[in-house]
C-alpha cells in the first residue's frame, strides 16, 4: 500500500517489527510532507504517529530499516 493511502488512513500504520535492533530512528518528528526528503529510493521505512504542532498537524517519527551486512 502507498505511504499516501496509509497516510489517509484512520489506523495508525507503524509495523512493529520483532527485531527492533535492525531498525533506526531517524532523529526528530517530521510532517507527512516532509517524508520525500528523508527516504531514498531502496530504504525500508516505519513511522509512528509522536504528537501534533500546536496547530494541529500530525508528527511522525520515522525508523529506517538498516541490517546489518555480513560479509
Amino acid at each position: 500500500m502507498p505511504i499516501k493511502d496509509l497516510l489517509k488512513s484512520k489506523d495508525d500504520p507503524f509495523v512493529n517489527p520483532e527485531d527492533l535492533s535492525e531498525w533506526k530512528r531517524i532523529p526528530g518528528l517530521f510532517r507527512k510532507w516532509e517524508f520525500g526528503e528523508l527516504i531514498e529510493d531502496n530504504d525500508s521505512i516505519s513511522f509512528q504517529k509522536n504528537g501534533k504542532t500546536e496547530d494541529g498537524t500530525q508528527l511522525w517519527a520515522l525508523y529506517r530499516h538498516c541490517p546489518e551486512k555480513t560479509h
